[in-house]
């Protein structure tokens, strides 16, 4: 592995969920958080840096100009769908497939993220998935990916973005609203228990008293003899209800960088403090 390509993984491990997971529960002491400070201070990324959280900043400066993979695109497009307003829901399932980010206003908009480093072999069968439970759906990629979806028939309806070199997210059309591929079965199965019994009792089909091992095949069923638009009313009023165990204010202050990934673990008030005050330690202090 050559200089590039360590700074390339040093710099992507320091803003990983399993490095911020371990600082939020270890107290910054495992072997996974010190051996990631340890590889950027050995590939010269650390040099000026005061505090982690400076770090994190120079990681992802370094990151942008040189290895614009899954971390990057991430990080613009959770701050640009923030802004859109709705409910943000990281790795949400579809089928066969998960929803790389999905907001939740008066509809379920499912985003695929394709990266600079990614290839688009697995994308017509994700987007396929990605419409039977949300009606708005939408690509950012760089630009041989959102020209290969423009120019497929099939994908009209499909929202496209691409990324420039500043790092914002630029739109070349938005997502259509486009119901026709909506299933009741395939929404239902995305919920949680609670949540697809919920959307039942609301449609007027409770299931109280059916026995726990009946539950759920009769959930299925049932879900899927009701229209898949209207099903999905429910379904995204159901899904608005979620929110960030630590609240999205707190979610907010956490730095755009290590945003997503936060966003992903949803971690307790406690998590995210202790998150903090690993943020805030000084360098010096920091095993490595």
């Amino acid at each position: 592995m050559n200089l590039r390509e360590r700074q390339a993984a040093a710099a992507s491990a320091l803003l990983s969920a399993p490095v911020l997971r371990s600082a939020m529960h270890s107290r910054y002491r495992s072997l996974l958080v010190q051996s990631a400070v340890a590889q950027l201070v050995e590939a010269g990324l650390a040099r000026g840096a005061s505090t982690v959280r400076t770090l994190i900043w120079r990681c992802d400066r370094w990151l942008s100009r040189h290895h614009r993979g899954d971390l990057v695109y991430r990080k613009a497009i959770t701050a640009a769908v923030s802004s859109w307003g709705g409910i943000l829901l990281p790795e949400f399932r579809a089928g066969r497939s998960i929803i790389d980010l999905a907001s939740v206003a008066d509809a379920l908009h499912a985003i695929e993220i394709k990266s600079d480093l990614d290839n688009d072999s697995r994308l017509s069968a994700q987007l396929m998935d990605y419409q039977t439970i949300a009606p708005l759906v939408s690509v950012i990629g760089p630009n041989r990916i959102i020209e290969r979806v423009g120019s497929t028939g099939m994908f009209d309806s499909v929202g496209l973005y691409w990324l420039d070199t500043t790092g914002e997210v630029r739109m070349r059309r938005p997502a259509g609203f486009m119901p026709d591929r909506l299933n009741s079965g395939a929404m239902m199965r995305s919920l949680r228990r609670d949540e697809y019994l919920g959307v039942l009792s609301e449609l007027g089909f409770p299931l109280a008293g059916m026995p726990n091992t009946r539950i759920f095949s009769a959930a299925l069923e049932t879900s899927c003899s009701i229209d898949p638009l209207r099903y999905h009313l429910r379904f995204a009023s159901r899904l608005r209800l979620r929110r960030p165990r630590a609240g999205r204010s707190a979610i907010a202050r956490v730095p755009a960088p290590v945003r997503p990934a936060v966003l992903k673990l949803d971690p307790t008030p406690l998590e995210l403090a202790s998150l903090h005050d690993w943020l805030n330690q000084e360098i010096a202090y920091v095993h490595a």
